[in-house]
């Protein structure tokens, strides 16, 4: 995996978080009357997003390709710690969002397990968002391939 990949991949990540962001809060409003609350589980999700578009800045601010590819791969991984704590926030502090993966207790205070149906749902998105999430990756790194041969071309024809 080189850095086309891994920019792909945070490119198509911060995608999918930002739509997540945004219908989440659009389904909070009827759900629980209101479009944002300063839930644990939503500031780590706002945080994610933000360490995700920070990497972008931090991309664009090295100019030397290998320093910026090290750098962006270190960041990465660093940040890339932040979309499982917000998966686990929800396991450590009492918030809105309940607790369905994992909670089997129908007595737990806004958590239950999910039925049968409900797991089969979840996992056919899931395997359909990752199909997807594969595709966008595999055309963003082909794209970035493309970008990278256009500006060889054009220094050529420049020199």
């Amino acid at each position: 995996m080189g850095p086309a990949s891994e920019v792909a991949a945070v490119e198509v990540s911060t995608m999918f978080f930002f739509i997540t962001i945004v219908l989440g809060s659009i389904w909070a409003r009827p759900a629980w009357n209101t479009w944002w609350t300063w839930d644990p589980r939503l500031t780590t999700a706002a945080v994610t997003e933000l360490i995700y578009i920070a990497y972008f800045m931090l991309r664009a601010g090295i100019e030397d390709p290998e320093k910026r590819a090290r750098f962006g791969a270190v960041y990465t991984l660093l940040g890339g710690i932040s979309a499982p704590i917000t998966f686990m926030v929800i396991r450590l502090f009492r918030t809105i969002h309940p607790v369905v993966v994992g909670n089997a207790s129908a007595a737990a205070e806004g958590g239950f397990d999910m039925t049968p149906n409900m797991l089969t749902a979840m996992f056919v998105a899931l395997g359909v968002f990752t199909v997807l999430f594969i595709d966008l990756m595999w055309h963003r790194i082909r794209m970035g391939r493309l970008e990278e041969k256009v500006e060889q071309l054009k220094l050529k024809v420049s020199m």
